[in-house]
């Protein structure tokens, strides 16, 4: 039997949903902030520390699986159209704003009522300090992480959003101009790891975004190849057993130690000082070089041969853009509820506290997406596309 490339990757929407929801976890230790100042907190005292250890050590991770992921559904969706001029500039543009600005304008507007609040209240912002008309200017146009900002500005995890819109711009021109030669597409990938080391939260994005779009390309030549089967049973084992050594890798803390130890009696003295350096980012890449596009490949692998995989929860997908902008914004309410109840800081220790927090998130994003996502994208895509153009409209993925 032939395989072909599927028309929806559900398992891709469910995990991405998952991923989103890993990012509250992370940013759960807000509520401990002092104003906009970070304070040590009990990592371990947080609520169901026990279950959610993983995403309360390494839910900032997940941005990085973000953009290998939308690498991949960009090249899989857009790439080859883009270069065959299928569609345009004015039509992809139309299709990114139509799904990202209007609520992205939204919760701009909102958290810069809620910080202004709260600085009168509390003379300092929550947690993000730079919330003035420039940086106000920079978020207005998604450029707030361009290496213009002076930190982190306003609704603060939207900065990976404004990053991932640079890489629209990027690989718009990748397809377009160099028709999805596959040297250009590594030497991005080449240049995202320099970029790390000069400017790091667009380098991020670069190398794991075309990353992604590589393991596209890896995956295609499989599907086209006829080798489904046969890369599936090497590659899910190998990213089960993956993901099990890291969950125990976070937990107990045995592997990177060992290296360590390892690499102090192999290497030379004079060469002793670069040990941590080197322990740091060989942990830093593992999984954005590695796990993250194992996980997207076996995944992607594993639907074209059953069909539909995670198709009954791949709706969890649909809230992940509501969840990432939307969550910022609820800590600001909740933290100045409970301020105001005299709760304090210990009430974001317990149990209660998270449960009501998901509950309250959980609701809001099912509104927003079907009433305020939806239907703002149907509107602009009304009044910026052709008729022509409407009626070719691209199935479009819910990414951040």
């Amino acid at each position: 039997m032939t395989l072909e490339v599927p028309r929806r990757f559900h398992s891709l929407d469910l995990i991405r949903g998952l991923a989103a929801l890993s990012v509250v976890f992370w940013h759960w230790q807000h509520f401990f902030y002092d104003g906009s100042t970070f304070v040590p907190y009990d990592m371990e005292g947080q609520p169901f520390y026990s279950v959610f250890f993983f995403l309360y050590h390494t839910g900032w991770l997940a941005v990085d699986f973000f953009f290998a992921l939308s690498g991949f559904i960009f090249f899989w969706l857009y790439a080859e159209p883009i270069a065959t001029g299928r569609v345009g500039a004015w039509k992809f543009f139309a299709l990114r704003f139509s799904r990202l600005y209007p609520l992205h304008l939204i919760t701009l507007l909102l958290v810069a009522l809620l910080q202004y609040r709260f600085f009168s209240s509390h003379g300092d912002y929550f947690v993000v300090p730079f919330n003035d008309a420039y940086h106000f200017v920079l978020n207005l146009f998604m450029a707030s992480s361009w290496g213009l900002e002076k930190g982190h500005s306003f609704n603060g995890p939207v900065w990976s959003v404004s990053v991932e819109v640079l890489m629209y711009g990027l690989f718009f021109a990748l397809c377009a101009l160099l028709r999805l030669r596959l040297t250009a597409i590594v030497a991005m990938v080449a240049l995202g790891l320099v970029m790390i080391a000069i400017q790091p939260v667009v380098g991020r994005g670069i190398f794991s975004f075309f990353l992604g779009g590589l393991v596209f390309r890896f995956y295609r030549h499989l599907v086209t190849l006829g080798l489904v089967r046969k890369a599936l049973r090497l590659a899910l084992p190998v990213t089960v057993l993956l993901w099990l050594a890291t969950i125990a890798e976070v937990r107990f803390a045995w592997f990177w130690p060992s290296v360590e130890q390892l690499l102090a009696a192999v290497l030379p003295a004079k060469l002793q000082g670069l040990i941590p350096t080197l322990s740091h980012a060989a942990m830093r890449f593992f999984p954005i070089a590695l796990l993250f596009p194992l996980t997207i490949l076996t995944l992607a692998l594993a639907e074209t041969q059953r069909g539909y995989l995670g198709r009954r929860l791949a709706m969890i997908g649909n809230l992940t853009y509501s969840s990432y902008l939307l969550h910022f914004p609820l800590q600001i309410l909740v933290f100045s509820l409970a301020t105001a109840l005299g709760l304090g800081q210990a009430f974001f220790y317990t149990p209660l506290a998270l449960l009501l927090f998901f509950a309250l998130l959980i609701v809001l994003c099912l509104i927003s997406y079907h009433y305020v996502e939806l239907p703002c994208q149907e509107f602009f895509r009304q009044r910026m596309l052709s008729k022509g153009e409407k009626a070719k409209v691209l199935p479009d993925p819910q990414n951040t």
